[in-house]
């Protein structure tokens, strides 16, 4: 491709996007604007190198432009006129959009997700898929779900020939909470290396659009300033491709609906705290907690076998201290590594006080509580309230009807509120029953403590 061809090749491309989405054929969009139909199919092509200024504003026209969109359009045909370099200079060939994050290095105790994700990739590439596949990883805080997400892709990603696209959404991003010295925390997902960090805030589906668009090789210029545009863009553009998309933190059905690919050669992989029921179409894989064998593996593979061989009763204890959970056993491992001295009874003494045990699950930017506080705080001021005083509940389990005892509501409400705080992550399902995780008890015992 000569320089320069890229300029009309991004003209040609918007021009055919834009009449697709609008359902006009090249001969209907030919009448429209006193054009031929040739020269249609030639600039679709981006083989027409200087598109009449005429004709550009009566296509504009056709198509129904006005303001910024029109605009963009004409000043995209106008890159056609400028001065092209030596036609004998060539390009560089396209890149194909690889943007997943590093994959941790020691996933454990996921195979059966794995496994699940797999065969979906199938059904996927091997054209068997009728529509593009959508797959939500829903879990409570700090199970993993980016960690697995990134790694799946970068395992499955080759099948899809066309690129992998990563997307952070920040549905759990912190507003007013943190630590008290201001420091930054981290939730204990994937470090995406986007600017902004934690602290960026929840993404407009229109930007993320944006985004998505840029990495297709939409230049800036050809960008609708619409949100419902830049959607019908973008599934124009996914419509033929094998695209692998990961989109991750994503904080409700809204958020992610519009970014869904049009392709039945694309697959999407959403992580999110909550199930998103409202995507149709989607299959759910829960991401719980760690088996027994798996949380000693996880923490074996940061501490060292060794070490853990050494102390197998406090090695056991330490992982059900840590309530099996991803983020947490993350923790603990950093800090015995960070520890060479310190035998593994030496944390499980520290984290043996409930009081005591979320403060010592912190190491460096990595916060058991932080990512707890982040959920909470998008609760309803009744919810949050529900889930404070379930912590008082004896037992391990519990049903509505005890839940509404001890947080004076009726039982209606009461089972309302625990099947929200199911969603949110915040308590587990066992039948017609609940369960805190034991993290998660603590937690909402010291916002009891705190609020009431």
């Amino acid at each position: 491709m000569r320089v320069g061809m890229q300029h009309r090749a991004g003209f040609g491309q918007w021009l055919r996007a834009l009449r697709d989405t609008r359902g006009l054929t090249q001969e209907e969009l030919a009448e429209a604007s006193g054009s031929s139909v040739r020269t249609i199919r030639e600039m679709e092509r981006g083989r027409v190198r200087t598109p009449q200024r005429r004709t550009v504003a009566l296509l504009a026209d056709a198509l129904g432009l006005a303001g910024a969109d029109r605009d963009r359009f004409v000043g995209l045909a106008r890159a056609g006129h400028r001065p092209q370099p030596d036609p004998g200079v060539v390009a560089a060939a396209p890149v194909l959009p690889s943007e997943l994050p590093a994959a941790v290095p020691n996933l454990v105790g996921r195979e059966a997700e794995l496994t699940v994700l797999a065969r979906l990739t199938t059904g996927v590439t091997d054209g068997s898929a009728t529509t593009a596949s959508v797959v939500v990883l829903h879990g409570p805080p700090g199970t993993g779900k980016s960690s697995l997400a990134v790694a799946a892709g970068h395992r499955l990603g080759t099948a899809f020939t066309d690129g992998q696209l990563f997307l952070d959404l920040h549905g759990t991003a912190p507003t007013d909470t943190g630590r008290a010295d201001g420091a930054r925390v981290d939730t204990g997902r994937v470090d995406t290396g986007r600017t902004g960090g934690a602290f960026a805030g929840i993404v407009d589906p229109a930007e993320a659009l944006a985004g998505l668009l840029r990495s297709l090789g939409v230049p800036e210029e050809a960008i609708p300033g619409q949100p419902e545009q830049r959607g019908r863009l973008f599934r124009t553009l996914t419509r033929d491709r094998r695209l692998l998309i990961v989109v991750d933190d994503a904080a409700d059905e809204a958020q992610v609906r519009p970014l869904l690919p049009a392709g039945r050669h694309c697959l999407t992989l959403v992580t999110s705290r909550r199930p998103l029921t409202g995507l149709t179409g989607a299959v759910r894989v829960p991401v719980g907690l760690l088996a027994p064998d798996a949380a000693w593996r996880l923490l074996a593979s940061i501490t060292g076998e060794d070490r853990l061989a050494a102390d197998p009763t406090g090695t056991a204890e330490l992982v059900e201290l840590c309530g099996r959970l991803p983020l947490a056993i993350r923790v603990a491992g950093n800090r015995l590594a960070s520890r060479p001295g310190w035998p593994v009874g030496q944390l499980v003494a520290q984290l043996a006080d409930p009081r005591r045990r979320l403060t010592a699950l912190t190491a460096g930017d990595l916060d058991v509580r932080a990512t707890f506080d982040v959920s909470y705080r998008r609760l309803g001021a009744t919810i949050a309230g529900v889930f404070r005083r379930a912590s008082l509940v004896p037992g391990a389990e519990f049903d509505a009807g005890l839940l509404a005892a001890v947080t004076h509501v009726d039982v209606e409400s009461a089972a309302a509120a625990a099947e929200e705080l199911v969603d949110a992550g915040l308590l587990l399902p066992r039948g017609d029953r609940y369960t805190f995780h034991g993290l998660t008890r603590i937690y909402a015992r010291e916002r009891l403590a705190l609020e009431e």
